[in-house]
């Protein structure tokens, strides 16, 4: 029936860029994309109050996520105040529950999946957007399994940019995930489907800094927590910067889709069209009001998640760790053997970031290089936090690296005798 209404209607999907690679603004392979006379069903709003600003994905009238503002205002570099939605689940609207089909097909490419999603992609408010192919993590940004978000507002360091001193800010691209249905919906069942299979995509909306709603694929996230890997998802990034002309500063206009400029010669329409859209997507004061105040009492039930569950959270980083990663830059052989013949000199930080970099990506020039770290004073303020990733791997070599220091006897540091005890109980 919907597919039908669809037909019938003036909305249409039109590719504006084909696939592109934009692996440091977006984390993956996307498509740019128009959507004409969109139903505006599936939205990002914005509602000020004077004591509160509110951020949220809505379907239909439902908040299916809450960002909120420290305050009457978004700083767009702070931490946001984050909390559970009222529930896809919640709403009246069952479009999106009748496309489970479609949803549930299997990944070919960015080309037909953009097919597949019309009608989803329908949905969406006029505008223009990006739908990339990435990998997510199950797990908030804070350290948590991604299902344990409830009503309570909690400060997400995921929410914004992380600030690395002296001017250097991190960049925001899709990397964690939020539930827009409660954990009562969970069928382990389902979960199990999912499990090592790598042709299946959830389907996200970029919201801020790290941070994605699933619209579709709470037991797919689950799987790969599961399975302690990264969910493939498909995103929908929003135009969220608008540039308008100004000849006298020579500025260029036109759009950003999360740093990816679209200058408005590529544009359908003109670029204060796009503007005045935009501020549609503002909520009445009393709308604001009543999302606010939208609890869904599920969110807070203690849901008990299995061991093998919560594990993710001791395997996928938090926003700071993903900050350093970035920060890290080249950490190719070259520069490593470089830095080991002290041919390039780096700061405390770098060597953490670097550090953090090699780890998480497996790199197995972790070890030589964090030894080579934690043997140099010039390093020392940095030691305890390379000596907890030491102490995440179980092998002689590292063992033998911390009987070395224990030998050594050093009373200056007992907060890195401690890693290593806990390391030797474990």
């Amino acid at each position: 029936m919907f597919r039908n209404f669809l037909k019938k209607s003036d909305t249409e999907i039109i590719t504006i860029k084909p696939p592109e690679t934009h692996q440091t603004e977006w984390g993956g392979d996307g498509i740019v994309f128009y959507v004409k006379n969109g139903k505006g069903l599936l939205s990002s709003k914005y509602g000020y109050l004077e004591d509160a600003a509110l951020a949220t994905l809505v379907y239909g009238d439902t908040p299916l996520i809450k960002f909120q503002g420290d305050g009457p205002y978004f700083c767009p570099t702070c931490e946001k105040l984050v909390a559970a939605g009222y529930g896809l689940n919640m709403s009246n609207n069952k479009i999106i529950s009748e496309l489970r089909d479609v949803l549930n097909r299997q990944f070919v490419s960015l080309e037909e999946s953009l097919e597949n999603l019309k009608l989803l992609l329908g949905l969406l408010s006029t505008g223009y957007y990006a739908l990339v192919d990435t990998e997510l993590c199950p797990t908030n940004g804070n350290g948590e399994f991604f299902w344990k978000l409830n009503n309570t507002l909690t400060y997400n360091k995921a929410s914004c940019p992380i600030y690395g001193g002296d001017g250097l800010w991190s960049k925001e691209i899709p990397y964690f995930v939020l539930p827009s249905q409660p954990p009562s919906l969970y069928n382990p069942q389902q979960a199990e489907l999912y499990r090592n299979k790598d042709e299946y995509r959830a389907i996200t909306y970029h919201m801020d800094g790290y941070l994605c709603t699933l619209i579709d694929g709470h037991h797919k996230v689950v799987a790969a927590a599961l399975d302690k890997k990264k969910v493939k998802s498909l995103v929908i990034i929003p135009a969220s910067f608008v540039s308008m002309p100004y000849d006298k500063q020579n500025y260029n206009s036109g759009i950003s889709i999360n740093g990816v400029f679209l200058n408005e010669n590529e544009m359908i329409n003109p670029v204060k069209e796009v503007s005045k859209l935009m501020e549609l997507n503002q909520l009445k004061r009393d709308v604001t009001e009543r999302y606010l105040a939208l609890r869904n009492e599920d969110f807070d039930k203690n849901y008990e998640w299995p061991k093998e569950i919560l594990d993710a959270e001791k395997i996928f980083p938090d926003a700071v760790t993903v900050a350093r990663q970035q920060w890290a830059g080249d950490i190719s052989d070259g520069r490593l053997s470089c830095i080991l013949m002290n041919q390039e000199v780096i700061s405390d930080q770098d060597a953490l970031n670097i550090s953090v970099a090699l780890y998480y990506s497996k790199n197995p020039r972790f070890k030589e290089m964090a030894f080579y770290f934690c043997k140099n004073y010039f390093y020392v303020s940095v030691w305890y936090k390379i000596y907890e990733l030491l102490a995440e791997i179980k092998d002689e070599e590292v063992e033998n690296f911390f009987v070395d220091y224990l030998i050594e006897n050093d009373k200056e540091h007992p907060e890195i005798k401690k890693i290593i005890d806990k390391h030797f109980l474990a």
